[in-house]
């Protein structure tokens, strides 16, 4: 026998849709309560759920005697400049936590050793966790880094947030360029169980390679939940 779905759990759906396709866009003060509930054609005490779901997920602000205003829900993340995804979040005024991290060595795929120029069978640095933005997951990341260049590091998990700034001030490696590779996919199952989300959700996939004066030292892959995060680069020119 199929659940019934609650009430208020379509209306949070369908508000959060019109969010995500910018029928209510950044900014903007939704419609009042008794707007809503003509829209849905449902009670003030359904409408008002939604509302506080939307809330807590970050994409609204509610203010008595103002309204509910739309927030920027996303974090963008500038591909013209080399930064960290625990940075763009912590620019942006999130707290940055990490979860479940794990650091260990382990013979990684193939062209992940190709792209760090190692040898076939080398075994690399392992560094994987959780991200979470204000208390809620948000990324999956797995890190593969140059054992030679980390020593001491299998110790420690735990201990930092931002890999790029733990690299920096205990082994003064400096993060010079990256070479990002960006697609889309949709969370399977254990995705959606670690980032808390339906399975289906989409999500962004990248496949960063950094540089340090022009050797590459770290390989990182990051899943994380489109629905709170975007990449952006400005371009000049054109071949063709």
């Amino acid at each position: 026998m199929t659940k019934r779905v609650p009430a208020y759990m379509n209306v949070y759906t369908q508000l959060k849709g019109m969010i995500f396709d910018d029928t209510y866009t950044i900014g903007l003060l939704m419609p009042t309560e008794p707007d809503l509930c003509k829209m849905f054609n449902v009670s003030r005490t359904t409408v008002r759920k939604a509302m506080e779901l939307l809330e807590q997920g970050g994409f609204v602000k509610i203010q008595q005697g103002r309204g509910t205003e739309v927030l920027d829900y996303k974090t963008t993340q500038n591909l013209n400049l080399v930064s960290s995804f625990t940075e763009t979040l912590e620019l942006k005024g999130y707290k940055v936590q990490s979860k479940s991290m794990h650091i260990d060595m382990c013979v990684p795929p193939t062209n992940v050793l190709d792209d760090l120029n190692q040898p076939a069978d080398t075994q690399v640095i392992r560094i994987q966790r959780i991200q979470l933005a204000n208390g809620k997951p948000v990324a999956l990341m797995t890190n593969y880094v140059i054992p030679d260049l980390v020593p001491g590091i299998l110790s420690d998990a735990g201990t930092f947030v931002s890999l790029y700034h733990h690299l920096e001030s205990k082994y003064g490696i400096m993060i010079t360029a990256a070479k990002d590779n960006i697609k889309a996919k949709v969370a399977d199952y254990l995705e959606s169980e670690l980032l808390q989300i339906p399975p289906g959700s989409p999500l962004l996939v990248d496949r960063r390679i950094t540089y340090s004066s022009g050797r590459p030292i770290e390989v990182v892959m990051m899943i994380v939940d489109a629905s709170k995060y975007e990449f952006s680069v400005n371009l000049s020119g054109r071949t063709l």
